[in-house]
């Protein structure tokens, strides 16, 4: 009996110890993820008949500072920025300028303050304070929006001026500042009765004046008056009479010539600032008759390509003029006809003309012309060695180039739905302009059918008739897939569209060039308007899509 009480003893003593010997580590509860609170403020937050020269701003924890310089913004605008230092778990703000008598300022913070442990971001916070005895209440708020894709735009300045001049956003610094958020959001503050100007600025350089090139801006052709804070609203900023701002970028006022190059043996490249409208090419160089130049653009015109044939020269020499534009003058080394060799890529590398075609992985679509594209100018073709078969028939398709220069050539063929075809484009088939000819070529491929597909049928009308509307299919990377021209109103459809999801954009060409057009801030034109469908559209195989779309543009 004794024996066993020990027993017992000794198998309760062995437990506790193995108990004590797994101890489990305390867990540190749940994760933080509340911003920074402020706790206390010197002075109070709208203090009146402030004198000092800093605030301080306490919080109940350690916080710290991020990209302070971009995200902090004091208006009206001061000339040198604040000093701002952490001392224990607040903020100093130090004011480097002397403050205006009777005015009241805003220290916004955007996105700079976060906890120093978790980096949960305190968003939007203002502090506002007044040098007089009354505090400006009024506000002027809106959004900031790209002119073409209608997409928010963030870390765009916001200003308004008390001068109504056209030029003073190049000449002066704002009065009142703004910077908008990541929704393209602004809020100007604490600011006084009367009508401003406001202007929008992607600021390059850091100085708050329109002066550079590729700063992209935005206006309004009126001026803006403020009106009462709606403190209310969690979203006032959102409320209907919000001023909507859209950033563009103006072109360049003049044309030059950015980039000359020669990309191979007889062939030189030219990229210029614009479009070309009517360029005028002249060599500086003596001309023998045997030398000739192929021109070919690119689809928007900015970049201009040689194909030089019987040119033996070891430079080339040339005065570019557009328009009423100064001349532009491109010198540039030419590769030799046997540098590929030279440089060890072999003889083929300069002795073929390569040949591509518009066939994708996912098999042909029928509805389509098969296009063949050539590196370099085509001097010579054969067509009876290109041969199509149809499953295990050979048929004859017609050939015809597409383009002046002869790079580009569509096969003319009515293709039969899901069906196979075996290409085949024999040596010799095509001689370039250099007298190099084609590798054989072999692709294997089958048709699509019908029911790959659906169309999306739009009922589409506008408000008015003051420009004509371009209206644009778009997948979901905003690649142009088709696009009708209409007036007022009209039943549009996009046929054969493959199975995803889609956009409809609408662009209203006031100046009825086919394109979209950007502003110009000193000629009080604004961008051209763009509207996109309010959701995207979801198109599966053989199932057509139907939408009404009513645009009341002004």
């Amino acid at each position: 009996m004794k024996g066993n009480w020990i027993n017992y003893f000794l198998f309760f003593i062995t437990l506790f110890v193995v108990s004590c010997a797994n101890i489990v580590t305390p867990t540190g509860g749940l994760k933080d993820v509340l911003p920074p609170k402020v706790t206390q403020t010197n002075p109070k937050n709208h203090q009146i008949n402030f004198s000092g020269r800093s605030i301080s701003i306490a919080f109940d924890e350690f916080i710290k500072l991020n990209d302070a310089y971009s995200q902090v913004v004091v208006s009206p605008y001061l000339k040198n920025q604040p000093d701002l230092k952490i001392h224990g778990k607040a903020i100093i703000v130090k004011f480097l300028d002397t403050l205006a008598e009777n005015t009241t300022y805003t220290v916004s913070f955007g996105n700079a303050i976060s906890d120093i442990t978790e980096g949960n971001i305190l968003k939007g916070y203002d502090f506002s304070f007044s040098t007089g005895n009354d505090f400006d209440s009024l506000q002027i708020h809106g959004t900031v929006e790209n002119a073409y894709t209608l997409k928010p735009e963030a870390g765009v300045y916001v200003m308004l001026y008390k001068v109504y001049s056209d030029s003073v956003p190049l000449l002066e610094k704002p009065f009142y500042i703004s910077k908008t958020n990541e929704s393209g959001l602004f809020e100007l503050k604490n600011i006084k009765l009367q009508k401003y100007k406001i202007f929008a600025l992607r600021d390059a350089d850091a100085d708050l004046l329109f002066g550079m090139p590729n700063e992209e801006i935005a206006f309004v052709d009126s001026l803006v008056n403020p009106e009462e804070s709606d403190t209310s609203k969690v979203d006032s900023l959102r409320k209907t009479n919000a001023v909507k701002l859209f950033l563009f970028k103006e072109l360049p006022a003049k044309q030059k010539l950015l980039k000359s190059m020669s990309a191979g043996y007889g062939k030189a490249v030219f990229i210029f600032r614009l479009p070309v409208q009517q360029l005028n090419i002249k060599s500086l160089q003596p001309f023998s008759e045997n030398d000739n130049f192929l021109k070919e653009f690119s689809k928007n015109k900015d970049t201009l390509t040689l194909w030089l044939k019987n040119y033996e020269k070891d430079s080339l020499i040339l005065e570019f003029k557009d328009q009423d534009n100064a001349p532009d003058t491109a010198s540039i080394a030419l590769v030799k006809k046997n540098a590929d060799k030279a440089r060890g890529k072999g003889e083929e590398a300069a002795k073929v003309v390569k040949l591509s075609t518009n066939i994708n992985a996912g098999g042909f679509d029928f509805y389509k012309t098969f296009n063949i594209q050539a590196s370099a100018p085509i001097e010579k073709n054969n067509t009876s060695k290109i041969f199509l078969v149809e499953e295990k028939d050979t048929v004859f398709p017609t050939f015809q180039f597409s383009d002046s220069i002869h790079r580009n050539l569509s096969l003319n063929y009515k293709w039969k739905e899901d069906i196979s075809y075996k290409l085949t484009i024999l040596p010799g088939a095509f001689t370039d302009i250099f007298g190099n000819p084609n590798d054989t070529l072999k692709q294997i491929f089958r048709t699509t059918k019908t029911e790959n597909y659906s169309n999306i049928a739009i009922q589409f009308s506008a408000g008015n008739n003051h420009c004509t509307y371009l209206v644009q299919l778009l997948n979901d990377k905003d690649n142009l897939l088709g696009e009708y021209s209409t007036e007022m109103s009209a039943n549009i459809e996009f046929k054969n569209v493959s199975p995803g999801s889609y956009k409809v954009r609408v662009i209203c060409d006031a100046n009825n060039n086919d394109k979209w057009d950007t502003g110009n801030y000193l000629k009080k034109i604004q961008p051209e308007k763009v509207f996109y469908y309010p959701a995207l559209i979801t198109v599966r195989s053989n199932w057509d899509q139907q939408i009404e779309w009513n645009i009341q543009s002004k």
